[in-house]
């Protein structure tokens, strides 16, 4: 969403496209790792069941574990993003173009976690984190429990996502030459 947005934001379309693509995918990355390694870890060391280990990980590690806390929200707290955004800058300033590839980084994650926080009803990113450890937005919506509009968001969702594909495939394809090149082999043209 955030390359695909970069398409249309003037300021962006010159951002560096990696920056953009890795900072919207950072903010989740932690939990992944530490979800996959729960699920390994309870179920094929410890025998677990899977309802038990889900309930721990995602009921019990995810809400009161510091470490869980920490690594997820690091990237995914508005109030950190801003700092780190703000480091960025400073970064930038000082003539670093580095400083420049972290502000984009940390914008895209910026609005990783804006989504995030819009689309999670009871579970999203602690807003406040380091400065509170607990305290996260309850929005009406949630884009996976059916109990606040979850069905309906979901299927929007995967609308969206074939609205992008569609488009970046389009796009993709009058830059690389192949609908030329296609056109050309449907016509009897060499190539």
């Amino acid at each position: 969403m955030t390359i695909f947005a970069g398409r249309f934001i003037p300021w962006v379309r010159n951002s560096p496209r990696w920056a953009l693509g890795v900072g919207s995918i950072a903010p989740d990355v932690p939990l992944y790792f530490l979800s996959f390694g729960g699920i390994y870890y309870f179920r094929n060391v410890l025998g677990w069941e899977d309802e038990r280990v889900f309930h721990h990980l995602f009921d019990d590690l995810y809400f009161k574990d510091p470490v869980w806390i920490a690594l997820h929200n690091f990237l995914h707290s508005p109030t950190m993003l801003i700092a780190l955004f703000g480091l960025a800058i400073m970064l930038k300033r000082i003539r670093l173009q580095l400083g420049r590839w972290f502000c984009f980084f940390f914008g895209a994650c910026m609005l990783h976690s804006i989504v995030d926080v819009l689309t999670h009803h009871d579970d999203g990113p602690v807003l406040f984190f380091p400065l509170n450890w607990n305290y996260r937005f309850a929005s009406p919506v949630s884009y996976w429990d059916r109990n606040h509009h979850g069905g309906w968001f979901m299927v929007c969702e995967v609308l969206l996502d074939v609205a992008m594909l569609m488009f970046i495939t389009w796009n993709w394809r009058n830059r690389s030459g192949v609908g030329k090149e296609l056109s050309q082999l449907e016509s009897g043209t060499p190539v």
